[in-house]
This record gives C-alpha cells, structure tokens and sequence, in this order.
C-alpha cells in the first residue's frame, strides 16, 4: 500500500526532465539548524494550543497556522484533536486487506497480495510526548510497526514516499500486556486467547540511528519498551520549491504509521482474526489525545481497481534479458529514477553520477552519506524486507521461468501450534504493470506467489513456469515439480521478491540484507556496483542457488522437456 500516487506523477517528471539533465537540487538544501529550530517552534506553538484546548479555551478544528505547511489538502482535511474517551480506530486507519489476484479487480499502488496493510496517514503530535499503540498480536507469519523516524533535517522525506525510513518494532520485540503472551517468540502458543501487546514510541529530534539502539542494520531489533519517531516531517526542496519537479506546497508534513500482517493462518483472513489496533498521544504533562483528519481522497485512491491490460506482445527489451538478473532496492525514488535511466538511455556511464546526485538532493539520501542516510531503509518499505527486482517480459507462445532454491520458512497459514525458527520469516514474488504512462492504476498487482505456494523438489528448489493461459504448457505442472502462474495479457512486467528476516532466530548466513549486499555494490547506480553478486542471471553469485534465475523458452521447447525433469534440466538463457 505504497503511497505511490506522486511517485508515478514524478516519474513522467523525470523522463521529461532527464533528457536534459537539470542540476540535481544542492544538498543541503538548507542548513539543518534552521530547519531544526522552526521545527521546534512549530512543535511549542502545538503542544500550547493542544493544552488551551483540552482546558477548553480553543476549538478541536486545527488552525491552518498550526498545520504544516507542505502537507496534501486534497487528500486530508478536517484536522482536529480528539480526546482518548472518543478515539474511534476507524478514523485513524487506512486499510488495504490481504486478498487473491483477481484480473478483473487489480489493485495498484505495488502491494503484496498477501499482506493486509494498516496506515494512519495523518500523525501529529509535539515532541516529547509519546505515542502508544494498544492492540491484540495478528493470528499472522509476520507482524510489524513502523513510525517515521525522529526528526533530523540532514535527511528528507518527499510527500511520504521518498527518502528516510521509519522505526520499526518487529513482532517478536512487542511487550505483551500483563496477563497476555507474546505468540511470535520462538516456541511460544501462536493460539493463546490472551494475546494483547502495547508498543511505545516517543516524539524525537536527532540522529535516529544514535537516539534508538534498535535503528541499526542489519537485523533492526532491540527492547521492545521504547521506540523513538516524529510525527513532524522536512520534505526538503521538492516540497519547498515549484518548478524543480516537486509539488512546492511547503517544506513540511505529517508523519505516519505503517503496520503489516503478512501470511495470515487462512482461517483469520485476511483480517489477521482481530480488531484495528488504538493509538494515541500523550503529553508530558498528562494530557491524552489524537489529532484525526478525513482522508476519503486518500481512500478511494487507494482501494480503486484496474482490469488486466492487453498490451503489445514483444520479446524482451535489452536491459531484460541475459547478462542482466536482479537489482536491489535502496529507496523507491532511486528505484525509478535508476529504472527510468536504464530503459531510456541503456545505462550510459554519466547517468549513474546523475542518479546518485538526484537521489542525495532530493531525498538527502546515499550510500556515503552518515547513517541513518545511508541504511537500506525507506520511505513505505519494511525494514524487515530485503527488495529484489527485475524486469520481466513475454511474448505470446513464450513462457518465462524462474528456478532457484526457497529458504526454510515457518509454515503457519494452516494454524500452526507453535512458531518456529528458520532461515526467513517470509518469502514472495509478486509482478507489476509497468507500462505506467498508459495505465489507469500506477503500480497494479499482475502475479504473486509466496513461499508455500511453490511446488518444491527434495533439496528446496522450484521451477516458477509464467505465461498467458492458452501458452501454459501441458507439462507445467504440480506433478511435474512446476509451479505454474497465468501472466495474463499485460507483457510486460516488473517482479519484486520480498525476502523478509527476523534476525538472528529468522535469518541465514547469506540473506540478502544491506551487510552482506551493500549498497555500493548492490544498486545499479552504486559507485562500486558489482554484476556478479546478484546483477548476473546466473546461480554463481552471493546468493548462489536462492537467487532465482530466468529462462525464456516458447511453449513447444518447454513441453519438449517430457514429465521427467528438475531445475537444472530447464535450457540456460544465452
């Protein structure tokens, strides 16, 4: 439930503007101090109304003095404060459920299917006080919260999609309530009734990685009685200024909330099998509240469906296809950006200066700057997850495979007794639309198939069969070791593998996580950049048979392989 829509307006900004390779915005672009110091006096002029009102001498209704200038009008309104005894969750929440594919009700914005995705989109609140979060543990594989990161203005955050990550708190660090269990623990009883939990963070200013112990790579774990955030926001010079490729409402924003319940027991889908968690403010001084907002704009944005496109059968562009494999994700804008880069200029060598600069000036992020700046972290994306992509493409009477080896999981969506230790907590590939200057829906969902869908031989390995449904072949099957999934009719698509770890109880030695597969080394626009770790689509890399590698035969040489065959059977793509 990325919250994508401005990524994609910026996107068709960029492949304007690139051609003429505009200077990237200076960093920085204002000395942090002063960004510091207004941020303050905003946060003293909010806690004092905030305390009028809960006396009674002000309206609940904020005045557009007090909000943050920067923050999107057309998908919030209505700002007020709500006393703790009339918080209702329903007002706070944003919700994208779990859900099948369906090629009739597509859904946008890059989800993973199998997630249910919570976002309060509108948090706000002065520093100091503290944030508490009251809820009952999901009947789930995998469970987390995420609050935007103390405020720090060597660091940007651009309309809530691009640049510094959230804090994060991962199930197994949750404290229960007294009198309940935590079920996520190794061991423990995932179907205790008593199941409550309550997570604290508290409203910052500094350097997240020195404020919270747990903010550091590559496993982002630590006591679970205190986390630290901000629900003030620095958008940085795409939110101050108009005319360089940013909306220019403002430099400022609200924070948010992000929680996902990922690989729900399938008989609590796709809720998870409990209620929307209560989050509230309290003040130094005792003071309880939340400050709400209407957000339908928001809303219906989100939950508005696309139908699988029919685009133009085509066989894979250069950039597709052998030497190339996969790419890691070190923050959504750069992934477009570097995307766009590769597509429309095949990977000229100035390019990559020119990303790296875009990056850093508009998101104040990169791979040499101080941490937490240069942490795999980003904006909407789980600190938990380790991204992986590539571009996928097949032509009518083609099939695209994958094969490499799965990682050991808990399996727990049939309502397992207890959870288990293992080499990854959770494991996907889903695919996207991304012919985006011609779709309705930016970011829809085509495929996606998760880690006990495959069909798996005796030592782990699959072989993922892709293609349209009157190219299946008619050995792709269970019975042959095949896991098959419908394409559809859009030919072109972007695959996103989602490898989640819960270190160290749920995570192995070569896990792709930003330690073992830096950023330098990693990102294509990385200035160390190295094909062979991941980059070659090959099995001889860091992670060796776990990175999947692509074929791409037509459907008669696919069925000529007979029913008796495995993964290293499936011809190399030359």
């Amino acid at each position: 439930m990325h919250n994508l829509y401005t990524v994609f307006v910026s996107t068709i900004f960029l492949v304007a503007v690139h051609s003429c390779l505009p200077p990237p915005p200076k960093y920085p672009f204002r000395n942090p101090d002063d960004v510091t110091k207004e941020a303050i006096e905003l946060s003293d002029s909010l806690e004092a109304y905030i305390k009028r009102w809960y006396a009674g001498k002000e309206p609940a209704l904020l005045p557009q003095r007090l909000l943050p200038k920067g923050y999107d009008p057309t998908r919030y309104s209505e700002i007020k404060l709500v006393r703790y005894e009339d918080i209702k969750p329903e007002k706070i929440w944003g919700v994208r459920l779990a859900h099948d594919i369906d090629f009739n009700k597509q859904h946008g914005s890059f989800p993973d299917p199998h997630c249910t995705y919570l976002l309060a989109p509108v948090i706000y609140a002065p520093f100091k006080s503290k944030l508490i979060i009251e809820g009952e543990f999901p009947y789930c594989r995998f469970f987390s919260i995420q609050v935007t990161p103390p405020f720090d203005a060597r660091e940007y955050r651009y309309d809530k999609y691009a640049g510094k990550g959230e804090v994060a708190i991962v199930d197994a660090d949750m404290k229960p309530q007294p009198g309940s269990i935590n079920p996520f623990l190794p061991g423990a009883n995932r179907k205790a009734v008593n199941r409550s939990y309550k997570v604290v963070y508290e409203m910052a200013v500094g350097d997240p990685s020195k404020i919270d112990p747990s903010h550091k790579p590559p496993f982002y774990r630590g006591d679970g009685s205190i986390r630290y955030g901000s629900a003030l926001q620095y958008q940085g010079p795409w939110g101050a200024q108009k005319g360089t490729g940013g909306h220019g409402r403002g430099s400022w924003d609200f924070g948010d909330i992000w929680i996902r319940y990922y690989a729900m027991d399938k008989n609590q889908f796709p809720t998870g099998g409990v209620g929307l968690p209560k989050a509230y403010f309290q003040l130094p001084s005792g003071e309880k509240f939340f400050i709400t907002a209407t957000f339908d704009g928001l809303i219906k944005q989100s939950e508005t469906t696309g139908t699988n496109r029919t685009t133009r059968s085509a066989d894979p562009a250069s950039y597709n296809k052998p030497p190339y494999g996969w790419d890691k994700a070190f923050g959504v804008f750069l992934s477009i950006s570097s995307g766009l880069s590769r597509a429309l200029y095949r990977e000229r060598k100035g390019d990559k200066d020119y990303i790296r600069k875009l990056d850093l000036g508009v998101t104040g992020r990169g791979e040499n700057q101080p941490a937490p700046a240069s942490y795999e972290p980003n904006a909407t994306c789980s600190n938990y997850t380790n991204y992986l992509g590539r571009g996928a493409t097949i032509k009518k009477g083609k099939v695209l495979i994958l094969t490499g080896k799965l990682p050991t999981f808990p399996d727990t969506r049939n309502g397992a007794a207890a959870m288990t230790t293992a080499q990854c907590r959770y494991w996907s590939i889903t695919s996207y639309d991304v012919d985006w200057p011609f779709a309705e829906i930016k970011g829809m969902e085509n495929t996606s198939v998760m880690d006990d869908e495959l069909v798996l031989d005796k030592d782990r390995h699959f072989i993922i069969v892709y293609s349209r449904k009157e190219d299946r072949p008619v050995n792709a099957t269970k019975e042959n070791g095949v896991t098959w999934v419908d394409w559809g009719q859009t030919t072109s698509q972007s695959l996103s593998l989602r490898w989640i770890s819960v270190g160290p109880e749920w995570n192995m030695p070569v896990a792709p996580n930003e330690i073992n597969l830096p950023w330098s080394k990693t990102a294509w626009s990385g200035t160390q950049y190295d094909m062979n770790l991941i980059g070659t689509n090959n099995h001889n890399g860091f992670l060796g048979d776990y990175l999947p590698v692509a074929h791409y035969l037509t459907k008669e040489e696919f069925q000529k392989l007979g029913n008796q065959f495995g993964w290293k059977d499936i011809p190399v793509w030359k």
